[in-house]
């Protein structure tokens, strides 16, 4: 029992120094112990074996010297005003009488030099770690920095030698960027869409950028602020049915199926582009119920490649003005879309050999090392395939960049709403670009909660908050950059994450994972920063169990939070009154995770969800059904204000609601939503046209056509559809 206790005494150590919690609150506030086979594996999976007392021992003598070995830290994040620079200096003892010389390099090129000896530095603490007694000292370098990003050298002499290291200072403003007409009583309500799920009389078969571009017309000519979007980041497209958009490839490029094919200047030099086969294919797609993703990216791709040719041989080969902006493109993504090319170039000729090679790791050794010299060499024998793939990136990123342009032109308060989310496939560009950078042996996701009680794994891989520090953050800054070049705002998918996320060992269940901390402070003063600087308003969503300092520091950082009017209830269950809003949040009824209205009200989520297994009992089924007639009772005694009733004679609650009283019932809930404090209102696209499947259900892959369904209504018909009339109606008249 001694050595027992010893164990536990010494994996709870180990847990505390590493940043991962032994325990959690649930989503009803019971407290949790993770299991220790969880424990070990995360710990293992960040370089901490704990299997037995020798291997705990031994990762505790590691964690202490990774913590007392580095004379200065790789990076700290400061918030703006600071007086000075404060510089934390850790040498063995003995070595405090060094000198030393920093030279502090601002981001605008001035040159700051500073010198002392090490001894006068203030002693903060020490440790004594593998028999040696570090210390650690405090130098105050008097140099007020803007926000930014700053460089110090720091050079130390002793005994005839020199040693150099190297920190990054960045400066952080105090909050995010808020545009114009979201202050004071600033308000702005606008339209959320699956980019996928739009119809339209010229698309094929998905909707495409000159849907957004129609769609942001559309919302400008009837008052709307902005229009948000799905995730549009590189998927999979050797592997089309991977459509999650929360599970991308990388985050920092762009997914070509949602090019407009017919918008590429190409398309209009070749008359014959593809021919009428193609046209009658694209017809064929546009009638399909769901999204056939596989379908559609064959045809376009084979549309896509008679372009690059002819692109090749009329523009490239005569230098035209074309083909110097696509030169101009290439130098400016430089090696990263150098690397995007080789990567779908080696995709297509490994799957090309053998289809179920699915991903990089299947690959032969020396290509799943992007700098090895077998890439290199692949890359010279292949650079018609690298270009193809480039020319694909390039004209995406020319019709993403003219919808940002479109929702500027036509005034929209705060423009295109993009979506960053958590995390990345395991298989896909980011974690073959650098590995070192992700935590590939677990997964994300979350614990059970009400409407999900078996637990989510999301199936992506989560930055490693180590290796995130030791770069100094500049993965995660370049993140943030190519998601708000273009737009006005940006949601973070489970803002949550910045402080802790749930890893799910691989192959455990989401039952069976624990909480790992990250730098919260240093990542939230990084996204002010670049919030600021691309002039991009930030909505965090902050939906499930929130830790407590997320929402206040949130709230403090100008960055909005998400209200859902599904889970905003007081502590008696009834729905909240308006001004219970923040004003800082974006007010919604739910997420693409959760029901539309219509099937919260026939409860048509609850349905599947029996037919497919997901409740673990009857007794917790018939639970929340009578959970959901008792919501949506006290979800109309809340509405009752505001509700308009446009058809005579009809009762407010009839027993079997027509499609005129569901409109009636849509309209009185946004009409709710608008009279909220909060800033921003959204109005999903599904909502509007009335739709009862959700677009994404938790727990499921193939058993529900997930980010599959297209909308019923198509984009020219919106404007003479009532319901869509009265909802718009509705979120127009904001107090």
């Amino acid at each position: 029992m001694e050595g027992e206790n010893r164990n536990q005494t010494l994996l709870r150590a180990l847990c505390d120094l590493a940043g991962v919690q032994a325990t959690y609150r649930d989503a009803w506030g019971r407290e949790r112990k993770v299991g220790r086979d969880s424990l070990v594996a995360i710990l293992h999976s960040l370089g901490y074996p704990a299997e037995n007392p020798k291997d705990l021992e031994a990762s505790l003598r590691t964690v202490m010297m990774e913590k007392w070995s580095s004379v200065v830290e790789p990076v700290q994040v400061l918030q703006e005003d600071h007086p000075a620079v404060p510089l934390l200096v850790t040498l063995p003892e003995g070595r405090s009488d060094a000198f030393y010389r920093y030279r502090l390099r601002r981001e605008d090129g001035r040159e700051l030099w500073g010198e002392g000896r090490v001894d006068a530095g203030i002693p903060v603490e020490g440790a004594l770690v593998e028999g040696v007694r570090y210390e650690r000292r405090l130098f105050l370098v008097s140099a007020p920095l803007p926000p930014g990003y700053h460089h110090l050298d720091l050079f130390l002499f002793r005994s005839g030698s020199e040693e150099t290291y190297a920190q990054s200072i960045i400066i952080a403003p105090r909050h995010a960027y808020v545009p114009e007409a979201l202050t004071g009583e600033g308000r702005a309500w606008g339209v959320t869409a699956q980019l996928y799920a739009l119809r339209s009389g010229t698309n094929w078969g998905i909707g495409d950028f000159s849907d957004l571009k129609a769609l942001i017309h559309w919302a400008a000519d009837r008052g709307a602020g902005f229009v948000g979007i799905n995730p549009l980041h590189l998927l999979f497209p050797n592997d089309p049915e991977k459509c999650s958009p929360y599970a991308p490839s990388s985050r920092r490029h762009l997914q070509p199926w949602y090019l407009d094919v017919t918008a590429v200047p190409e398309f209009g030099e070749i008359r014959q582009a593809g021919g009428s086969e193609i046209l009658q294919e694209a017809e064929r797609l546009r009638s399909e119920p769901l999204v056939a993703y596989s379908k559609v990216w064959a045809l376009k791709r084979r549309i896509l490649e008679e372009l690059f040719r002819h692109f090749r041989d009329h523009h490239g080969a005569k230098d035209t003005q074309r083909a110097r902006a696509f030169r101009a493109f290439c130098r400016e993504k430089d090696e990263d879309l150098f690397h995007y090319g080789v990567f779908h170039a080696l995709d297509d000729h490994f799957r090309a050999r053998d289809p179920s090679v699915w991903g990089w790791p299947l690959w032969p050794e020396p290509y799943r090392n992007r700098r090895s010299s077998e890439v290199r060499q692949f890359a010279e024998d292949h650079a018609e395939g690298l270009a193809f793939h480039q020319y694909c990136a390039w004209n995406a990123w020319e019709q993403w960049a003219a919808c940002g342009q479109c929702s500027m032109d036509r005034g929209l308060a705060v423009g295109l709403y993009g979506d960053l989310p958590v995390g990345v496939d395991p298989a896909g560009l980011d974690v073959w670009m650098d590995p070192r950078l992700y935590n590939r042996r677990v997964r994300v996701g979350a614990p059970p909660d009400d409407f999900n009680v078996n637990g989510q794994e999301w199936g992506v891989v989560p930055f490693s908050p180590q290796a995130l520090k030791k770069s100094a953050y500049k993965p995660f800054i370049e993140i943030l950059r190519a998601n708000m070049q273009v737009t006005g705002a940006l949601r973070l998918d489970h803002v949550m994450g910045l402080m802790r996320l749930y890893w799910i060992p691989e192959g455990a269940s989401p039952r069976e994972g624990a909480y790992v901390h990250y730098p919260f402070h240093d990542l939230i003063r990084i996204v002010a920063l670049e919030s600021r600087r691309n002039r991009c308003l930030v909505v965090g969503e902050d939906l499930g169990t929130v830790p407590e300092g997320v929402r206040e520091t949130m709230s403090r950082k100008k960055i909005f939070g998400c209200r859902l009017c599904l889970f905003e209830k007081d502590d008696a269950g009834r729905f909240r009154d308006p001004s219970e809003y923040p004003a800082l949040s974006l007010a919604s009824f739910a997420t693409h995770d959760l029901p539309t209205l219509e099937g919260f009200w026939s409860a048509r989520d609850l349905d599947v969800r029996e037919q497919l297994g997901l409740f673990p009992s009857e007794e917790l089924l018939q639970k929340m059904r009578a959970a959901r007639e008792r919501d949506k009772d006290l979800l109309l005694e809340r509405l009752d204000p505001y509700w308009v009733d446009s058809s005579e004679g009809s009762d407010k609650v009839p027993e079997r609601a027509s499609e005129d009283e569901a409109a009636n019932r849509a309209a009185a809930l946004y009409r709710y939503l608008a009279a909220t404090l909060a800033k921003m209102v959204a109005v999903s696209l599904e909502d509007l046209c009335g739709e009862t499947e959700q677009v994404n259900l938790p727990g499921t892959v193939t058993e529900h056509p997930n980010w599959r369904r297209k909308l019923s209504l198509f984009l020219e018909d919106l404007s003479r559809h009532r319901r869509v009339t009265r909802i718009v109606e509705a979120v127009n008249r904001r107090p």
